[in-house]
């Protein structure tokens, strides 16, 4: 086993978990409230295909470019609208929504469970509705509306179905927390007061390891 493996950091463990939230780390219930920040909705990023640094304008990344990496063209970009941001990123074909948004923007709330669509840890909002993001392409996602479990909440404030969820304590380790909460929150926002058959409905595509499944369906049913 190569020594590299041996030098990761806690803290980088923590943040791949979703447990790093404003430089702190704290708790598994961070993963309720990871990173949101509704002061950028409307802002346009452009993020270096090389490095992953993020720029405020076009020429700003060109510049990034001709200084950091000469000679190398700047590649068509793609934009995603994800939590009210447009990024601008280089995207492949073959790349799936869920590492897109993990690993080229850091919404680590975003959790990659079985990559087969079957557990629904990797669930986001496109366009309102609920969807497995490991089975989806990120380069057809164009023109639509992402939302993950970092855009709930403000980033201070929890959003009433997080707060719910923190109250019941429906987290246990919180891996598959955030898939719960999104398609939960699609199913709120349809039915504000949803009754007990239609969460279970609702979250039947969602496996919990932790087997805490009546906890949260306490935090769903009736609403918030």
């Amino acid at each position: 086993m190569s020594k590299e493996m041996f030098k990761i950091s806690r803290r980088e463990f923590l943040k791949d978990a979703g447990l790093v939230v404003g430089g702190a780390t704290v708790g598994s219930a961070a993963l309720l409230s990871a990173c949101g920040n509704k002061d950028k909705k409307g802002e346009t990023k452009y993020i270096c295909p090389i490095d992953s640094k993020e720029f405020s304008s076009l020429k700003d990344l060109k510049d990034h470019y001709a200084s950091a990496h000469e000679g190398q063209a700047i590649p068509a970009f793609k934009t995603l609208n994800v939590n009210g941001v447009d990024y601008n990123l280089v995207i492949n074909d073959y790349w799936s929504l869920g590492w897109v948004l993990r690993e080229q923007l850091g919404l680590y709330g975003t959790k990659i469970g079985c990559d087969m669509g079957q557990c629904g840890a990797c669930t986001v909002l496109v366009d309102d509705k609920p969807v497995y993001s490991c089975l989806l392409f990120a380069c057809e996602m164009e023109g639509k509306r992402i939302r993950t479990v970092e855009g709930l909440s403000d980033g201070i404030t929890l959003s009433p179905l997080q707060q719910r969820f923190y109250d019941n304590n429906a987290t246990q380790c919180g891996f598959c927390t955030a898939g719960f909460l999104m398609a939960a929150t699609a199913l709120i926002e349809k039915k504000s007061k949803p009754t007990n058959d239609e969460v279970r409905s609702a979250l039947s595509g969602h496996l919990c390891m932790c087997q805490n499944f009546k906890k949260t369906l306490e935090s769903v049913v009736g609403g918030v």
